[in-house]
């Protein structure tokens, strides 16, 4: 009889030993309840944007490096037109704009996920830069901010560099290269004749300049100006012979024009003639150089 208790008591215990086994384990197994969630984190990805170096070059020849004037012809600031690209691989809605002031906070909003926006900064809102020879220098930086609709974002920053143009007489492009030109007196002696050598320019500084945007003029003992033929042009009253390298259409660093006299009769027989050549870019409206010379 003892020995059926004693059983009976091992296989009791064995059983509930086994039944809380298998609980805890039905336990851990045990399918989440409905909307509590599948047990996989979801990943929210931050926003994709970019700018285009391209595009902005192309803005701020025409748009982005004009100033604008108040009446008493001083400048107030610069008008930007910056190109923007903004994606969310989550398909989230996209809040995207640009920070003007760098404090993280966007200014200016973009009405579209890619495209270009137009706005003015005053220069009160910009660096002057005054390390260079000359004034009208301005530098800003600008942050591109994208952030979807959970509150992640993105930004990158875009440079630029800006010129006031009457500042000084002199003209830069866009990467600040100051053009530079010589005037000396030609080859040749001023006769009586209408196809004297006069004086001849060369370029000592600058980018490349086509052709098709130069004017050249020359003004002979103060007289009024006189608007010169471009190489290979005919019908002034004087004319551009190009030397250096003349087998493309621009004018290099290096390159000159002989200035010669083209059927009209500018400087006389015997005279010193104090000749003024002025040369202007007429795409940008613009005084390239002014530079003095004697022909004799």
């Amino acid at each position: 009889m003892q020995m059926i208790r004693a059983i009976n008591v091992i296989t009791l215990a064995c059983l509930l030993l086994l039944t809380g086994c298998f609980g805890l384990v039905d336990d851990e197994l045990t399918t989440p309840a409905e909307g509590t969630g599948s047990g996989v984190d979801v990943v929210n990805h931050a926003p994709s944007i970019t700018t285009s170096e391209t595009l902005n070059s192309v803005f701020a020849e025409s748009e982005q490096y004009e100033p604008y004037y108040n009446t008493n012809d001083q400048l107030e600031g610069f008008t930007f037109s910056l190109y923007h690209a903004a994606i969310d691989i989550d398909g989230d809605n996209l809040t995207v704009g640009w920070d003007t002031n760098l404090d993280g906070m966007i200014d200016v909003n973009a009405t579209t996920n890619s495209g270009v926006t137009e706005f003015n900064i005053p220069v009160t809102e910009m660096n002057e830069l005054d390390g260079f020879d000359y004034e009208g220098y301005y530098h800003s930086i600008f942050a591109l901010i994208a952030i979807d609709e959970h509150g992640l974002g993105n930004s990158i920053f875009v440079e630029t560099y800006h010129l006031d143009y009457n500042a000084y007489d002199d003209y830069t492009d866009g990467n600040l290269a100051l053009y530079q030109f010589g005037a000396e007196d030609a080859n040749g002696d001023t006769t009586a004749g209408t196809e004297d050598n006069l004086v001849r320019v060369t370029m000592s500084q600058g980018g490349d300049l086509n052709w098709a945007s130069i004017s050249v003029k020359i003004s002979v003992n103060n007289g009024a100006p006189v608007t010169c033929d471009n190489p290979g042009a005919t019908g002034g009253s004087c004319g551009l012979v190009e030397f250096g390298s003349t087998s493309d259409q621009v004018w290099s660093v290096g390159d000159g024009v002989t200035i010669v006299e083209s059927g009209q009769d500018l400087c006389t027989a015997g005279e010193t003639c104090d000749i003024k050549v002025t040369i202007t870019d007429t795409r940008e409206g613009k005084t390239l150089d002014e530079s003095t010379s004697f022909a004799e």
